[in-house]
């Protein structure tokens, strides 16, 4: 299990003190107990009490702006990126998104050479006093768009207008690179590479990390090596509105190696083309059929099956019940 230092935690459950929350109460509510010298919390307290806080707040930016974020607002807005097809287009969406819902942040993707740069300005810094949601919103930007691509985006560089604090050395553990300090602009650095990269998340992925949220963020999920995720990028990516599933010796192809190597690459991850196929269908046939706008015998056509049929016996297989009666 993850360790989180004991001043995020401080700095969280102060959120809702400066709001006039009790903080004992707060503490009781979630059955947690620190102790004075405690150093470490575990990631599960620090999510708990960050959930507790967006709901108690209902604001998704912790009282730490001047007009509130109504709870929400994110998963709304990852919803509408999961629709485009490269992390840049995902990224500017999602910038245009916040800049509009929201005066207090705002947000701009610069390219700069080979860097690509996520610049923050936030307008009442005061309100922040301590930088925990200025860094807890830096996360949350690295992060989910690790989470997105299944790529553990490194960066190259971390800016921060403030002086370096007292906690600067968990900060790093944060943010594994370069620290700048009293800088003019908030921004993440890293290669510009990375926003061509496709997203290989579904919305059955996405409604589980919102669900969990913000577990998810406190260590960054996503695998460099992840040749699953290579696959399922080249299925569920192919600028087509039904799903194409090509030989596996295309696929291999498509990836630079020899079919026997990439089965064996992905029996190592634990799966299989068959087994990765079969995922993909089962999440696009409960997001076809919860759309309620199309039929039975659609849905069998754009998942490749030969008839209706088969498409209702694997989705029994898959779930347990048929598609009529999943809904």
């Amino acid at each position: 299990m993850a360790k989180v230092d004991m001043h995020y935690f401080r700095v969280a459950l102060g959120c809702a003190v400066r709001k006039g929350f009790d903080g004992d109460e707060i503490l009781s509510a979630l059955n947690i107990v620190i102790t004075p010298n405690q150093k470490r919390v575990d990631d599960e307290q620090m999510t708990r009490l960050v959930q507790y806080v967006w709901a108690t707040l209902n604001d998704e930016f912790l009282g730490c702006t001047k007009q509130p974020c109504k709870t929400g607002m994110f998963p709304f807005m990852a919803r509408h990126v999961l629709n485009y097809q490269s992390l840049e287009k995902m990224l500017e969406q999602g910038i245009i998104f916040y800049n509009l819902v929201t005066n207090d942040i705002q947000m701009k993707l610069v390219k700069s050479g080979e860097l690509a740069e996520i610049e923050f300005t936030f307008k009442h810094p005061e309100l922040d006093p301590n930088h925990f949601f200025l860094e807890f919103w830096l996360i949350i930007w690295h992060r989910f768009s690790s989470w997105l691509i299944d790529v553990k985006i490194p960066l190259s560089q971390v800016c921060f207008t403030h002086a370096k604090p007292n906690h600067h050395q968990e900060a790093k553990l944060l943010f594994s690179c370069r620290h700048s300090f009293n800088r003019p602009v908030v921004k993440l650095c890293f290669s510009k590479k990375y926003l061509d990269l496709p997203c290989v998340r579904t919305n059955k992925e996405l409604t589980r990390f919102l669900r969990d949220s913000p577990a998810d963020l406190i260590t960054i999920p996503g695998s460099e090596h992840s040749f699953k995720a290579k696959v399922v990028a080249l299925l569920i990516h192919n600028e087509q509105d039904d799903l194409y599933c090509p030989s596996f010796e295309i696929v291999a192809l498509n990836l630079s190696m020899s079919a026997q190597t990439l089965r064996r690459r992905l029996k190592v991850e634990g799966t299989s083309y068959p087994m990765i196929k079969d995922e993909i269908r089962r999440d696009l046939a409960i997001e076809y059929l919860q759309a309620n706008n199309r039929s039975i015998t659609d849905i069998s056509n754009a998942l490749g099956f030969s008839e209706p049929r088969s498409f209702t016996r694997a989705f029994k297989q898959w779930t347990g019940v048929s598609p009529s009666k999943y809904i």
